[in-house]
Formats: C-alpha cells, structure tokens, sequence
C-alpha cells in the first residue's frame, strides 16, 4: 500500500528518444511538503521526467505516480489537485484576453480563488483585458502560473517557471511559494537553472546528468559535502565536469 505522506513517486523510470535514452532507471520520492528543486543541464532529461510524472510520455519501462495514483491513468480527482506551469506557455490560447482565460480555466476545476487570482494579476501588473498574445514572454509567464494557483492545489510542478521573468518578479513568485508552503504544506517540485532562486526556496535538491540522478537529499548536506563557501552554481560545475 502506498505510504499516504508520499506525493511523488519514481520507480526504475526509463525513457528513450529513438536511439537517444533521456532517463535511465530514475528512483525519486517526494513526501508531502516538500519543496524539492530539480537541476540539471539544458538537455538533461528535466522536462522529459516532468512529463513523465504528469502522464504526458508514455514510459518505456517503470513506474510513475502521483498521490499513489499511476500518473498514466490520473483519475479526475487527482488532477484537482495539481498545478502545473510548463516551460513553453505559448501554446494557450492567445486571442483570449487574461480575464477570460482564467475564467475559462476555472471551470475546470471544484474550487477557485477569484479573490487570488484578481490580487495577484495586480500585484504582478497584469491587465486583465490584455489578449494572452499581446503579452510578454514574461507577463504570459506570470499568467501561467497565475493560472496554476488558482484552484489552491496541493502540489506544484513547475518546469523553468521563472525563467523569462526579471529579478522582481521572480523574488515575489519565489516568497509567494513559501509563503504557499508554510501556510498550507503544500509540495511543490521546482525545476530551474537560476541557483540562486533555488536556494532560497528549496530545502531539498535532485541533480540530473548523463541520463541518471547523481543527488537526491538536503541542500545543505551537499553543499557541506563541498564545502561551505561554494555556492550551488559552483557545485553544480563541479558535479558536470
């Protein structure tokens, strides 16, 4: 029987592009709670087991799942449960203004917190009548994860969302989730390669490279492995020499 503390769960997870393997027996669990940041080289495999997680790849061998529930065959109610932020937002769509797109996404789901979702497009400057294709990469960024935390999910998988955003609006995101994960245990994997908003969130870190992953477990427990007075930039080079 699945532990029920266990939200995500990787097991012997393989995953190959023709001749080309991306993932190579991958073996992840993350507990409810946890903010867990997932690094890796542009190239790594990060998307490709984000997906995998969410049932968007059929796996070649293993097993993934969410909430105990094969990520495969996610019934309904555990789909209400996760918020999603891809790396390519482009896809949505963009002749919808910002408004009627949330609306739209709202009723996807039980639960919607239009008081949220109407706070945070002011507190993150975005016009509401705007069409989604006039926006900027960065706004349409906001938007998207606007979307994702409208419905107050219990867990978060967000694949680069920080990357087309400036450092004041990645600061206010970044305190947004811990505030997230203080007031509500919310778990929430977050793939990134900007260091440094990764160590101001995450308590526990997975590495990917060559297909595999070479470090699961605290934060601090490798950088003291190192040393103390390296950043995680520096032990990321380290770790990819």
């Amino acid at each position: 029987m699945e532990n029920s503390d266990v939200v995500i769960r990787l097991e012997k997870v393989s995953k190959s592009y023709g001749d080309k393997q991306v993932l190579k027996n991958i073996d992840l669990t993350i507990k409810k709670g946890t903010i867990m940041g997932l690094v890796g080289k542009n190239g790594a495999g990060k998307t490709t087991m984000i997906k995998s997680l969410l049932g968007l790849l059929k796996l070649d061998s293993g097993k993934a799942s969410l909430f105990g529930e094969d990520s495969w065959d996610l019934p309904g109610e555990i789909k209400q449960k996760l918020g999603y932020v891809p790396q390519n937002v482009n896809g949505f769509d963009g002749w919808m203004t910002v408004d009627a797109l949330l609306e739209y996404t709202s009723v996807f789901y039980d639960k919607w917190n239009k008081k949220k979702v109407d706070q945070l497009l002011k507190d993150w400057n975005i016009d509401p009548k705007a069409r989604f294709r006039s926006l900027s990469e960065g706004e349409k960024q906001k938007v998207a994860i606007i979307m994702a935390m409208g419905h107050e999910p219990e867990l978060y998988i967000f694949d680069e969302p920080v990357a087309s955003l400036d450092p004041v609006a990645r600061r206010s995101f970044i305190k947004e989730l811990i505030d997230l994960n203080i007031e509500s245990g919310t778990t929430m994997l977050f793939s990134t390669h900007i260091t440094s908003d990764l160590e101001r969130i995450a308590a526990d870190v997975a590495i990917l490279k060559d297909n595999e992953l070479k470090y699961i477990g605290e934060l601090s427990a490798l950088k003291e492995k190192y040393t103390e007075h390296m950043n995680l930039e520096d032990i990321f080079l380290e770790l990819n020499k």
